[in-house]
């Protein structure tokens, strides 16, 4: 396995609609770009400035960290070009919603490495979201609550309830040593939302082991180099794809799903893309489990920040 040090903490937000709200079948988008917004708004002194690039406050601010995060000296730009955002979004895939006055839209969010200090903007900020308004019909909402969860305990602690002036700032905490073993000898990889990984230069349609687990090992070594401890610079990462030619596929039922989003310039449109359905594997997933963990809880594949590339890991027994 490879050595991590990356600290993470899984949130639940619940929010209350006031007005109707229409979202797309995979809202990822929408959620993770009205929350850079609220989080701009709350935390940019500097506004007047197109980007953050050449901004000096760029590294301690909290927009800044999550939405443009620089590249530590240690690692190489050849190596990791566009450096991983420390939130995900955490949205299955589904039909469109229509959430009504009064009733509720719950999603996921993880916290990765350096952004965890920032939790406080980032309680705001999901206020802020609410006030703003999602969706076509930019419907507001109002934040009922954020839950620290342990996925794999059921563990939970309040952060921000309601209308309360206090908030806990002290999340639960998980690290990747934490999480627990895989015992089976057959597992079930259930698809929740678009995963997109190359192989060959294409969309990867035939996901072998040996494909899954590099996309994993590039996904959660950035993440660590960037925002954890950066224990895995140097790391041998040959030698667990190799271990993964003895994992076999005995199962695979994919299905490719799409959306449409806004691109950056005005008018622009790009298109989400990948696979969905399940995958089933055989063999030894001892020196695997801490990578198909964490990629349970932080995605693979392009577009993770959004909540792409989520998946349920399913013993067989």
């Amino acid at each position: 396995m490879l050595p991590l040090d990356l600290p993470f903490s899984v949130l639940r937000a619940t929010l209350t609609a006031r007005e109707e709200v229409r979202l797309p079948p995979f809202p990822g988008s929408k959620l993770e770009g009205a929350f850079g917004r609220a989080l701009y708004n709350l935390a940019c002194t500097q506004p007047q400035r197109d980007t953050c690039v050449g901004c000096p406050l760029r590294s301690i601010c909290p927009y800044g960290l999550s939405y443009a995060p620089l590249l530590p000296p240690e690692v190489s730009a050849s190596s990791l070009a566009t450096p991983p955002r420390p939130v995900i979004f955490r949205v299955a895939y589904g039909a469109e919603q229509v959430i009504k006055a009064g009733e509720s839209l719950t999603f996921g969010l993880v916290v990765v490495g350096v952004a965890l200090p920032q939790l406080p903007y980032m309680l705001a900020a999901l206020r802020e979201v609410g006030e703003q308004g999602l969706g076509r019909t930019g419907g507001r909402l109002e934040l009922d609550e954020v839950v620290s969860v342990q996925p794999y305990t059921g563990q939970e602690v309040i952060l921000l309830r309601g209308g309360d002036v206090t908030v806990n700032l002290a999340p639960l905490l998980m690290q990747p040593a934490d999480l627990p073993a895989i015992g089976a000898a057959r597992i079930r990889l259930h698809l929740r939302s678009p995963l997109h990984i190359k192989h060959g230069g294409v969309i990867a349609e035939d996901i072998q082991f040996t494909v899954l687990v590099r996309a994993l090992q590039r996904r959660i070594s950035n993440l660590e180099q960037v925002h954890g401890g950066r224990r895995s610079l140097g790391a041998d990462f040959g030698a667990l794809p190799e271990l993964a030619r003895n994992i076999q596929t005995t199962y695979q039922y994919l299905r490719p799903a799409s959306q449409l989003r806004k691109g950056r310039r005005p008018g622009e449109k790009t298109s989400i893309e990948g696979v969905m359905g399940t995958l089933e594997y055989v063999g030894d997933f001892t020196p695997f489990a801490s990578l198909l963990r964490l990629g349970e809880q932080l995605g693979v594949g392009k577009w993770a920040h959004f909540g792409a590339g989520l998946y349920d890991i399913e013993e067989q027994q």
